[in-house]
């Protein structure tokens, strides 16, 4: 089977379809959550009760606090395309963030376009970006991806610093915003609840199994006829157009943007902890790592930043030490086990 093929299939047996169960199985739900009509139904709650819960008198602090937590659900969740599903751990993500803010930030000051008209540019930059650097980078495979990411982020940083006629530099720029809590509240939420849908429908498609079949075996997704060549510069696109589109909104609500702002380190590190500790490669787990990571950083953080810090650390390593496949994927490979020792058994009683 030629490795030049341009489709987009799995075709697995054997140990090799062992592995590709195995590795989807992360993303699945204990037993009592199987039920696809329980799932939808609880999902459908939650989602009523956080639309209608801005009519509760919510102050802005808390429509704020909330934001934050949308925010990081969707930025976890499209980090998690490329590095959880596909396998290649990005460890310069925030240049589409970054892209995305400066693009919707100078096409508003620069040229006096409405806000909301240079989103779909913002994302579309993000593309373009990922395709340009995506196709000579994901040649590279493991640390190596990851490290050449890194150089791809500070350089755009140093970019934004450099041509200061242009982009600011380091003063930045200033723009005119609409800061309305609530607006942003319920934007932020639509793309959470978007780009979650979207893995999920990534985990149940034919794409989604060739993206895991790269992350278990590149050479041998090649061998089965997968174009491993499209299927990663697609999860990375993907993945670089949602983050620079949330990049461009975060922009538009801080209504100021710099390269220490927009390209920042901590970012990325905010990023991996956030998924580490929800489960890599999961449906669920970002989105779990980013609420709890946000809503014990707020707790704690206001009564002092060291106490989360200290917190968080040791919390993380007892994470990583005890559930290594982070919290989400860890429960669900257990409820799998469990499953699989009761079908045993019921089998040796017939």
């Amino acid at each position: 089977m030629s490795s030049g093929s341009p489709t987009i299939s799995t075709r697995v047996d054997g140990r090799a379809a062992e592995r590709l169960s195995a590795a989807s199985g992360p993303g699945t739900l204990p037993t009592r959550f199987a039920d696809p009509r329980l799932r939808a139904g609880l999902f459908a709650a939650g989602l009523a009760a956080l639309l209608a819960a801005p009519l509760f008198g919510l102050n802005n602090s808390a429509l704020l606090l909330l934001s934050t937590v949308f925010m990081w659900v969707g930025l976890t969740s499209s980090w998690n395309i490329i590095s959880g599903f596909t396998g290649y751990v990005d460890f310069g993500h925030g240049a589409f963030f970054g892209i995305g803010g400066y693009t919707a930030g100078l096409l508003v000051t620069k040229s006096g376009m409405s806000f909301w008209t240079t989103v779909p540019i913002a994302m579309l930059f993000g593309f373009l970006f990922a395709l340009v650097v995506g196709y000579p980078l994901l040649r590279l495979r493991g640390v190596y991806f990851s490290i050449a990411m890194l150089g791809a982020f500070m350089a755009m940083r140093e970019l934004a610093l450099v041509f200061r006629d242009f982009t600011g530099g380091s003063g930045g720029v200033i723009f005119k915003s609409v800061i309305d809590r609530g607006l942003f509240y319920y934007v932020f939420l639509g793309i959470a609840v978007a780009v979650v849908l979207l893995t999920v429908w990534l985990r149940r498609s034919q794409l989604g199994a060739s993206m895991l079949a790269v992350r278990e075996n590149e050479v041998g997704a090649e061998a089965r006829g997968i174009n491993t060549t499209l299927v990663k510069m697609t999860a990375f696109c993907m993945s670089g157009a949602i983050t620079a589109l949330i990049g461009s909104l975060w922009a538009y609500q801080t209504a100021f943007i710099d390269p220490s702002i927009m390209f920042r380190d901590i970012l990325l590190i905010n990023l991996a902890l956030m998924v580490t500790l929800g489960g890599l490669g999961t449906v669920w787990g970002p989105a779990l790592g980013a609420t709890v990571f946000i809503l014990l950083r707020e707790t704690l953080w206001g009564t002092d930043g060291e106490d989360f810090l200290v917190f968080f650390g040791i919390a993380l390593v007892i994470v990583v030490l005890l559930l290594p496949k982070g919290i989400v994927g860890t429960l669900a490979d257990r409820a799998t086990a469990g499953r699989r020792k009761r079908e045993r058994e019921a089998g040796e009683g017939r």
